[in-house]
């Protein structure tokens, strides 16, 4: 199965990436600073929502969290494969499960490319996000203006002040955004929280819009283009009438620690 078929045409699109390198180029020129000054004339209450609440949610969404519990669930898959070699075990789970043999084969691999496609994603998106922001060099709003520094300067070793494009942003939307090559529950709440804590960002004078818009994008593209060139095929050899629900599977994950 292609889980890209008929999706993604705009986000994939050469008009869209050049939509977006024009607004972050615009709004870095012209309104990054007009609308974070705007963003301070707001009521105190946006400000407690954004850090107590927002961020709060952000920081349990780390991808750091995600990529340590996808690990373990991969190896604990890649254990997996020795039970079918193990007749009484695999009895015994498959009568609980009850699924066949060949059913349980297709879903270990089918599962196991899901999750190496998340790892890789987090941690190649996330070397993309940063390596871009040490080529770029903006600084972020509070050593702009409390500091004095330079709006961009290219190649800055001082990785903290750095902002484009927004880790934070990209993080969150690539966890949106392989949530919904995989799924199609839950979207609207999954967009909305990754599009409130890139804005919390703003809130909490970490960057600027255009760290937003640039973040947000190479946090969306890159799962895809790596879908693309590296597990499409994969999938597309897997016969997705012979994949067990993703409770099933979880199911078998659980008696396998038992068994």
């Amino acid at each position: 199965m292609d889980h890209t078929k008929n999706r993604f045409k705009l986000l994939k699109s050469a008009n869209f990436f050049l939509i977006i390198v024009l607004l972050t180029i615009v709004f870095f020129n012209f309104f990054d600073i007009i609308l974070f000054k705007a963003s301070r004339e707001l009521s105190s209450i946006f400000f407690w929502f954004f850090n107590n609440i927002v961020n709060s949610i952000a920081n349990i969404l780390d991808p750091l969290y995600f990529g340590i519990l996808l690990i373990s669930i991969l190896f604990l898959t890649s254990l997996l494969s020795n039970i079918i070699k193990e007749p009484n075990k695999k009895r015994l789970i498959l009568e609980r499960i009850e699924c066949s043999e060949l059913e349980l084969k297709e879903s270990i691999i089918y599962y196991k490319l899901i999750i190496s496609h998340c790892i890789f994603s987090i941690i190649m998106t996330g070397i993309a996000c940063h390596l871009l922001k040490y080529i770029l060099g903006a600084s972020r709003p509070k050593y702009f203006f409390l500091y004095n520094y330079e709006r961009i300067d290219n190649f800055n070793l001082e990785h903290k002040i750095n902002a484009l494009p927004s880790g934070h942003t990209q993080a969150s939307f690539t966890l949106a955004i392989l949530f919904y090559l995989y799924s199609h529950r839950l979207l609207i709440l999954v967009f909305l929280l990754a599009s409130l804590i890139a804005l919390s960002r703003i809130f909490m004078s970490m960057h600027f819009p255009s760290d937003l818009i640039l973040g947000g994008y190479l946090g969306a593209i890159f799962p895809i283009i790596i879908y693309i060139n590296i597990y499409k095929k994969k999938f597309i050899e897997i016969d997705v009438k012979k994949i067990i629900k993703i409770k099933t599977f979880c199911r078998f994950l659980w008696y396998k620690i038992y068994v």
